[in-house]
């Protein structure tokens, strides 16, 4: 005896499917978009034809979760030469940023010594305005705008990235500018590191209009993709930040 079919059940049947695999899907695309609790302590070394090859700095980058979206610090304290020519004030960064659509999105950035801010900023998106306390502004470029601060953390969310026709923009608050970049190769390296030989996955993007200028992130896979090590690269000099502890 040939039974009916049942329309209605395979309809709930395909209905339940769908609803659980579009889960699945949501979840895993809502988590790829989180970033985890990190602490990094860099070596920061220059190689310069002017100056030489030296260690001038000991940097620790910090990443903490709020009820807002997140907390970065940037502390960096000269050492030899450096703390020679500039003194040993350790200089701090700290920023507040959530994550919008797999993007980070700046809402306060402030720097200066271990004491006092020399400059704190606001951002308003929908004016799209760059606003400092002493009341100047910068108009934000169209493009993706990150600060000094968040950069490494808006870093390891460029892991999928193969091209892009869409400009970054990084604010530098002491300077009160901003400098712009293109994304130029994603590969993957091995990087030797002193916490062992890491995979990962280098990205180099190039200054807009200075072609002679980039910069260089290794995203480690196995620590959330927050780079190991960051290069600046002008014709005269290299500034390398290499890790040298790291803390989940």
């Amino acid at each position: 005896m040939i039974q009916s079919f049942d329309y209605k059940l395979y309809l709930q049947i395909l209905l339940i499917t769908f609803f659980l695999l579009f889960s699945c899907f949501f979840s895993n695309y809502a988590s790829a978009q989180q970033l985890n609790p990190i602490s990094i302590a860099y070596k920061v070394k220059l190689a310069s034809s002017k100056l030489g090859n030296a260690t001038i700095a000991q940097q620790q980058i910090t990443l903490t979760a709020n009820q807002n979206g997140y907390s970065g610090s940037l502390t960096t304290k000269a050492q030899g030469l450096a703390a020679i020519l500039y003194g040993s004030t350790e200089e701090v960064i700290n920023c507040d940023f959530n994550i919008d659509q797999g993007k980070v999105a700046s809402s306060q950035y402030s720097g200066g010594n271990i004491n006092s801010d020399n400059y704190k900023v606001s951002f308003d998106w929908e004016a799209r305005k760059i606003n400092f306390t002493d009341g100047e502004s910068l108009d934000m470029p169209q493009g993706y705008m990150l600060d000094t601060c968040n950069f490494p953390f808006a870093a390891a969310l460029l892991k999928d990235s193969n091209s892009s026709d869409e400009t970054l923009y990084v604010l530098e608050g002491k300077e009160r500018i901003i400098r712009g970049y293109t994304l130029k190769s994603n590969t993957e390296e091995q990087l030797e590191t002193v916490i062992g030989t890491i995979n990962t996955i280098k990205i180099v993007l190039e200054r807009e209009l200075r072609a002679d200028r980039t910069v260089s992130l290794w995203l480690s896979p196995q620590h959330s993709y927050i780079p190991l090590k960051m290069e600046d690269k002008r014709s005269s000099r290299t500034t390398t930040m290499i890790v040298d502890t790291i803390e989940n």
